[in-house]
C-alpha cells in the first residue's frame, strides 16, 4: 500500500493521520504551605523562587499567616504573588473557596504542597480539578506520625499525586516504614540545594585560635533544642575559655525566645551571646564565626547545615539520622544524652584547631558534589511538567 509524506502527517490511502505535536505553555505552579515565616520550607521556597528561571511561573499560599513577614515577605518584595490568610479551626470551607478562586484566576497547573498539613487541601481540590498535578515534599515526619489518623491520610492522599519527595532518604525511609499502604511508585528523593555563589567560604574570625567564634541558625522551637547549645555557652565561661555565639533565628510566640534571653542574663553571658532574631541573608551571621553548631532533635535535611559547609565551617552537630546521612563522614556529631558532649569537642578545639583545616575543605566539596541548587531545582521543574 502505498503512502505519501507530508510535515506533520502521513496520508495513507484514503486515511490522514495527523501528527500534531503536543502543545505546551508555562507551568503555573502554586506552593501551598501552613506557614511561610522563617524555616527549612521557606528558605526551599526563596530557592525556587529566586532560581526557577525556564519560564514556570511560582505562586504562593500560606494559610496561617495574617502578614506577612521573613522570606515570605522577601518573595512578595521579588515580585512573586503570595496570598495569605488565616485558616479556622477544623476543616475551612472558605480556605478551599479561597483556593478555588486562586486557581481559577491564575491558570494554577500544578499545586506543590509542603509537609503534611496542606495534603487535605490538595486533595479536595484535586477532586474539584482532575486536570490539576500534585507534587508534594516532605521536609520532616514528626508533625504527622504520631496521630494513626494522619499517617491513614497520608497513604490515601498518596493516590492522587504525581510525586511526593522526601528531603532526604531518611524522610522517605520513614515514609515507608510509617505509611506502609503508602504509593511507593510516587515516592523519590529531591536532597536539599545549597546556591554555592553566595555561601561562599569566608576568612578565619579568629586564625590565632585564641577564643571560639561560634554561630548557628535555627528557629526557636522545641525540635531545634538550643537550650542544649546555651548551656553548653555556660560551660565555656564556667571553664574560662573564651568565646562568642551568633545566634540568628526567632519564635513564633515571645516566649520561647525570652525564655532563653533569660537563660543569657541569668548567667551572665551578655558579652559573649548575641542573639540577632531573623536575618534575610544567613551568609551574614555564618561570616561572624568559624564554628557552625546544630543540636536539632529531629531534622529533615538541614538547610542552615549544608550551608555552613558550603562556607567552609567546622560544624558539630548532633547525632541524628539526617546529620549522618548529610555528613558524608566530615560533620562532628555529638550524643545529645550528655550534656556535656559539645562542650568537651569545643574545649578540644580551644586546644588544638590544626587538624581542622582539612574537614573544613572537604565539607564544601561535598556540598557542590551532592547538593548543588541548580540540580534541586532542575528537579523540581521536572516534576511539574
Amino acid at each position: 500500500m502505498e503512502f505519501l509524506q507530508f510535515p506533520g502527517f502521513t496520508l495513507k490511502s484514503s486515511q490522514i493521520l495527523i501528527e500534531i505535536p503536543p502543545m505546551t505553555h508555562n507551568k503555573n505552579v502554586l506552593h501551598l504551605v501552613e506557614h511561610l515565616y522563617l524555616g527549612g520550607i521557606e528558605r526551599l521556597l526563596e530557592q525556587l523562587a529566586l532560581h526557577t528561571n525556564d519560564g514556570t511561573r511560582l505562586h504562593f499560599f500560606t494559610y496561617e499567616t495574617k502578614s506577612l513577614a521573613g522570606i515570605g515577605k522577601a518573595i512578595q518584595d521579588a515580585g512573586f504573588p503570595v496570598f495569605t490568610y488565616k485558616k479556622s479551626a477544623g476543616r475551612d470551607w472558605n480556605l478551599v473557596r479561597e483556593l478555588t478562586k486562586v486557581i481559577k484566576e491564575h491558570k494554577i497547573d500544578v499545586i506543590h504542597t509542603h509537609d503534611f498539613g496542606p495534603t487535605e487541601y490538595a486533595v479536595l481540590l484535586k477532586m474539584r480539578f482532575p486536570r490539576l498535578r500534585l507534587v508534594h515534599t516532605q521536609h520532616t515526619m514528626h508533625h504527622f506520625i504520631i496521630k494513626p489518623q494522619y499517617r491513614y491520610f497520608f497513604q490515601f492522599a498518596s493516590y492522587f499525586y504525581h510525586q511526593m519527595i522526601g528531603v532526604s532518604g531518611f524522610v522517605k525511609d520513614s515514609i515507608i516504614e510509617n505509611c506502609p499502604l503508602v504509593k511507593r511508585s510516587v515516592l523519590t528523593v529531591i536532597p536539599n540545594g545549597v546556591d554555592t555563589r553566595k555561601f561562599v567560604p569566608t576568612p578565619e574570625v579568629n586564625p590565632a585560635g585564641k577564643s571560639l567564634h561560634m554561630v548557628s541558625i535555627a528557629r526557636i522551637s522545641y525540635e531545634k533544642n538550643l537550650e542544649y547549645i546555651f548551656n553548653t555557652c555556660r560551660l565555656l565561661k564556667e571553664a574560662g575559655i573564651p568565646f562568642t555565639f551568633d545566634h540568628a533565628g526567632t519564635s513564633k510566640t515571645p516566649e520561647p525566645r525570652e525564655k532563653l534571653e533569660n537563660f543569657v542574663k541569668q548567667h551572665g553571658l551578655e558579652n559573649n551571646v548575641t542573639m540577632h532574631g531573623f536575618k534575610n541573608d544567613a551568609s551574614e551571621i555564618l561570616a561572624k564565626g568559624d564554628i557552625f553548631l546544630s543540636s536539632s532533635l529531629r531534622e529533615g535535611h538541614p538547610v542552615a547545615v549544608l550551608e555552613a559547609m558550603a562556607t567552609e565551617k567546622v560544624c558539630l552537630c548532633s547525632d541524628i539520622a539526617p546529620h549522618r546521612e548529610t555528613s558524608h563522614g566530615v560533620l562532628e556529631l555529638y550524643d545529645l544524652q550528655d550534656e556535656t558532649a559539645l562542650f568537651n569537642k569545643l574545649k578540644q578545639m580551644h586546644l588544638d584547631q590544626t587538624s581542622l583545616t582539612e574537614r573544613k575543605k572537604q565539607s564544601r566539596e561535598i556540598v557542590l558534589k551532592h547538593y548543588s541548587l541548580e540540580t534541586m531545582v532542575q528537579n523540581y521543574v521536572d516534576t511539574y511538567k
